[in-house]
């Protein structure tokens, strides 16, 4: 006799559950459980939920080994290749199973087991046992133990008593966080004419039964609506051979109303583009195209008709967005395109509808998958192509463990398939150039706007003299003088601050203090709220009212201090009344569905302008917008991030690029205190390659990515001392290790902010060329110091192939 073994992950944070634990299948069930299918076993004292790594069979088994409680799938709701891709984000980015595994399926899919207690059946229960209120409560809730235990000590012996004597009995409980949505379909069992001959029977006695047998022999089934068909109507026929009943899985997912549109003739340039990844989709093997088109250039248009050929080929295509805000207007370009092909996956969808679309794409139901950063793992079986739009942005790095790339997650899953992968942006990242420079990538140019129109005219407005002629306003005069015009014409604006808030921080102008979050090292925020001026700290959420009052000094000289989108938002409206203003930021896009109305209300023309921060950079169209005002570009070139001036250059060329996108000239102003700074000169002349040659060399010469990779440990604990510890520990191990001759170590110090939510934080930077020279030992490194931590309170991460520090 053999016995059937699986080896399951179990659903659970902490180091020791990095492993696979093997369970015996029972002979029930042996022959169905297939890896990638969920399970609940028993696990310690309590009932885990896991996935099914592998199964093998062993012709005997130890008594220790413990038995599958129950299945839940009947199919897989993970693949073989998602799987292995589990094993390398491990690997890649020193995640354990559990948590490369939370990454990949969706948080629908999450399932819990608990024991209940209930009647047991077949057995006589005394009559005083049932009329007693502990016995109708356990009845009714049919509770676990951790409930029972909540009602107090004599009713817990009662009911263990009763367990004792069989009245109760303790059964598994699987439940998962969300349910697949089923639909009832009505199906014909016969032929055509036969369901009409059979209808024609029934026309005078059973009216209904006729009507539905008529329907059926036109379109084969029909989805079934109990107040056109009832129950009387369909169980006749279903009796009677005719009619067959299904139940269905659907999404619950709202699908837009299909406006299809004919396909734009393409440019030149964008015909040379297609003919250029026309070839390199047909290549065997994996490849790699960066695609540098400038803003407005039709990017989207070669990527749906490259999209097209391959589904034409019977493969699947996956395109990410870094935005949200983004999916909206992208999903409605290919649903008018491609129809119920595309799926949807990202995190403003709802737990159901997340499910639902993620079930579609596992039954080969959709071609097409569009999403932000996790779509990158969707369950596509035959993947042709994957596309990241605007691969500059930093949202494709996941900020959470793992802490992966989806642009390196975008490669492998396209390695592992023979596929290819597109990188698109109008300011492609040094990386993407890099991997073209090393010959690992073609790169694909769209030098012209595809509405034959040229780049938006920009001008840098110089504060510097707008101070000098007595304006201390916001807005310059050439701003104003813009602003009034653009409106006043029928057209509209977008001015654009990386800031949220009314002011980013107080200062006392009597003894240069501000006032400062009692549980971060960082100056509180002011903003404006309906009952006056707040002051919230943007990391732990601390609040407190606002006063002039200084509490360092107590001088009636507190003011606050820099600019925010509120700011400017109330400054329009004392400047202009009349004038229709959104604000797009995470205040005013908290809510679901309100990005995706915003975007649709300037859209629509119902605002003449949109105040926002980065969000309205990347990518939005719209048709109508004249003017692009830069209200601070300073803020951006402050930041303390060796990616500083690349962000400043990609966020003003990218905002630039939302004037002049149809009919209208585009105009874009940049207020700034720094006019002779390279990455603003770069971005007002649409200077790509000037601005690429100036920041490589900076980025060579101080050995900062793409010219090393870069891996941050970041320890926290509410005492100094033990994070600082850590974070030196770490380092010793390092330095005592066979891979320090392949890295430079940047030794242990505070992080950018010291302290946040009260838990002070210290880091160590890694500099190196290849992880696979390294990886071993910083991963041996991280989980010694980890597993310290945890058992002191505190917690350690490791980002590897780190976008930022601190």
């Amino acid at each position: 006799m053999s016995y059937r073994v699986v080896e399951v992950v179990i659903d659970a944070p902490g180091l020791f559950l990095d492993k696979r634990f093997d369970y015996v299948l029972p002979p029930a069930l042996a022959s169905s459980v297939r890896p990638g299918m969920r399970v609940v076993v028993p696990f310690r004292s309590a009932w885990k939920a896991g996935v099914v790594w592998r199964v093998r069979s062993e012709p005997e088994v130890s008594s220790r080994i413990r038995t599958v409680a129950s299945v839940v799938d009947r199919e897989p709701v993970l693949t073989e290749e998602q799987l292995r891709l589990a094993e390398w984000l491990c690997e890649r980015y020193a995640a354990t199973l559990p948590e490369a595994l939370s990454a990949i399926l969706p948080g629908a899919f999450r399932v819990t087991g608990r024991l209940q207690l209930r009647a047991a059946s077949g057995v006589d229960v005394p009559d005083d046992v049932l009329a007693s209120s502990t016995w109708r409560l356990v009845a009714r809730e049919k509770p676990d133990d951790h409930a029972v235990a909540k009602l107090g000590a004599a009713a817990k012996a009662q009911i263990e008593a009763w367990v004792e004597l069989g009245y109760l009995e303790r059964v598994l409980h699987v439940s998962e966080q969300v349910q697949a949505r089923l639909q009832s379909f009505l199906a014909a069992t016969k032929a055509p004419d036969e369901l009409l001959r059979a209808a024609a029977e029934r026309e005078a006695r059973a009216p209904r039964q006729a009507a539905l047998l008529r329907q059926l022999a036109l379109t084969g089934e029909l989805a079934w609506e109990r107040k056109a068909y009832h129950r009387t109507t369909v169980q006749p026929l279903v009796a009677a051979g005719l009619v067959s009943v299904e139940e269905r899985p659907i999404s619950r997912y709202a699908w837009p109303d299909r406006d299809v549109r004919p396909a734009p003739e393409l440019t030149v340039h964008q015909a040379r583009a297609m003919a250029r990844l026309t070839q390199l989709i047909q290549a065997p093997g994996l490849r790699m195209a960066v695609v540098h088109g400038v803003t407005g250039s039709g990017k989207t248009e070669v990527y749906m008709r490259t999209i097209a050929d391959v589904i034409g080929q019977g493969r699947q295509a996956v395109l990410l967005v870094p935005e949200i805000a983004l999916t909206p207007q992208m999903v409605g370009r290919f649903h008018s395109r491609f129809g119920d092909r595309i799926a949807v996956l990202h995190s403003a969808l709802s737990q159901g509808e997340r499910r639902d679309e993620w079930a579609r794409i596992l039954r080969g139901e959709a071609s097409i998958v569009i999403g932000a950063r996790s779509a990158v793992f969707a369950p596509v079986r035959d993947l042709g192509l994957i596309i990241v739009d605007e691969e500059h942005e930093p949202s494709y790095k996941q900020e959470d463990a793992p802490h992966y790339d989806a642009r390196e997650v975008a490669i492998r899953r396209a390695e592992a398939a023979a596929a290819a992968v597109v990188f698109g942006s109008a300011t492609p990242s040094l990386w993407a150039i890099r991997q073209v420079e090393d010959g690992c990538a073609t790169l694909v140019s769209l030098p012209q706007r595809a509405n034959g129109r040229p780049l938006p005219r920009v001008e840098i407005v110089d504060m510097r003299e707008e101070l000098r002629i007595g304006n201390k306003s916001l807005f310059s005069e050439r701003l104003q003088q813009e602003l009034e015009a653009t409106v006043r014409s029928g057209l509209q604006a977008i001015l654009f601050l990386n800031r949220r808030g009314y002011a980013s921080s107080t200062l006392c102008r009597a003894c240069g203090d501000g006032v400062q979050c009692p549980h971060c090292d960082i100056h509180l925020t002011v903003h404006r709220a309906d009952t006056g001026m707040r002051l919230v700290c943007h990391y732990c959420g601390y609040e407190q009212s606002y006063s002039d009052c200084c509490p360092a000094c107590g001088e009636r000289a507190l003011r606050a201090f820099g600019i925010g989108t509120e700011q400017i938002e109330a400054a329009i409206a004392a400047l202009w009344p009349d004038f229709r203003v959104l604000r797009m930021d995470v205040d005013t896009t908290r809510k679901k569905g309100a990005l995706q109305r915003m975007v649709a209300d300037f859209e629509a023309g119902r605002a003449d302008v949109l105040i926002g921060t980065q969000m309205i950079a990347k990518g939005l169209d719209f048709p109508r917008v004249r003017l692009v005002g830069v209200v601070a570009a300073d803020t951006m070139l402050t930041l303390p991030d060796y990616r500083a001036h690349e962000r400043t250059f990609q966020l003003l060329t990218q905002v630039a690029g939302r004037a002049g996108r149809a009919e209208t000239d585009g105009v874009t102003l940049i207020q700034t205190y720094r006019p002779e700074h390279f990455a603003i000169q770069a971005a007002a002349a649409h200077d790509f390659a000037a601005f690429y040659r100036e920041e490589r060399s900076q980025r060579e010469f101080f050995t900062y990515p793409p010219f090393c990779e870069l891996a941050v440990f970041l320890a926290s604990h509410p005492d100094e001392r033990v994070a600082r510890g850590a974070a030196m520990r770490f380092e010793r191990e390092l330095r005592r290790s066979g891979a320090i001759v392949h890295m430079t170590i940047l030794p242990a110090s505070p992080s950018g902010i010291r302290r946040i939510d009260n838990l002070y934080r210290y880091q160590v930077v890694l500099k190196y060329g290849r992880w696979q020279d390294v990886g071993h030992d910083v991963i041996q490194s991280y989980r010694l110091v980890k597993e310290r931590m945890n058992r002191l309170g505190g917690s350690c991460r490791l980002d590897v192939n780190a976008q930022r520090i601190g």
